[in-house]
């Protein structure tokens, strides 16, 4: 599912931002740009992140910004956002942002259970920590994560 809502339209690389919020801007943005979800979902994420903390921060360097379906969600979606240099909430670095937007909760716990794999995907992660090129990366969310 994540090779098919992450594409070249959703996904940025060699951005350049001030804080976590301008990052949480950019990665919806890309979503919003698509219809896929309103502006309101942009601000529940910062909501969220203003109530319970560094939490979407989940592994060393990536943030995953997330937020309630009804919070204005037209339609599952998901983008990839890239960093030339970190940004920091809450002294957690981040050098990427994967925005995640559900229009339910089932698809909600699909995309989670891939997410996790990928998490779990030491090479994928060094990609995205490590600048790795859009092919790469993009290689990688269509082939899937390997887990060892």
């Amino acid at each position: 599912m994540m090779r098919d809502l992450i594409t070249e339209e959703t996904f940025l690389d060699d951005v350049v931002c001030a804080d976590w919020e301008a990052l949480a801007d950019i990665g919806a943005g890309l979503l919003e740009a698509r219809g896929a979800v309103r502006p309101t979902y942009v601000q529940s994420i910062k909501d969220t992140v203003k109530e319970f903390g560094p939490y979407m921060v989940v592994v060393d360097d990536l943030v995953f910004f997330h937020g309630r379906p009804e919070a204005g969600v037209n339609e599952t979606s998901m983008s990839l956002v890239l960093l030339r240099d970190p940004v920091y909430l809450e002294g957690r670095r981040i050098m990427a942002a994967i925005v995640f937007a559900a229009v339910d909760n089932s698809s909600h716990l699909e995309l989670m259970r891939e997410l996790g794999g990928f998490l779990q995907d030491e090479e994928f992660l060094k990609l995205l920590r490590e600048h790795g090129s859009r092919e790469e990366i993009m290689k990688k969310i269509t082939e899937g994560a390997k887990l060892e």
